[in-house]
């Protein structure tokens, strides 16, 4: 639902990453699902707190749900290295570049 990195992680928190089969419900019941589900709540709750304090959300709007879960286990971190190396430092050398 998150993100296709976590098809097929095994999980027991959060229940393997599966929210429904395509083939057994209709797709609109699997997403009504999706925001009462431990992981999802916990990326949204993620995301909320990096909007609070984070000076980079509005590049990466929150990161990524994968890297989060692989980095650190779990969905709710504001900063992973990906983060600093991919999003932060590639904004901080844009804004060196421009003279920002």
């Amino acid at each position: 639902m998150l993100s296709p990195e976590l098809l097929g992680v095994k999980d027991a928190r959060y229940d393997d990453f599966v929210l429904g089969n395509v083939l057994t419900e209709r797709l609109p019941v699997i997403l009504a699902r999706a925001p009462h589900t431990a992981y999802v709540r916990e990326h949204l709750d993620g995301v909320r707190r990096c909007r609070r304090t984070c000076e980079f959300f509005t590049f990466c709007q929150g990161g990524q749900a994968s890297n989060k879960y692989f980095e650190t286990g779990r969905f709710t971190t504001t900063e992973t290295t990906y983060c600093r190396n991919a999003k932060q430092e590639l904004v901080r050398a844009l804004g060196e570049k421009m003279g920002v």
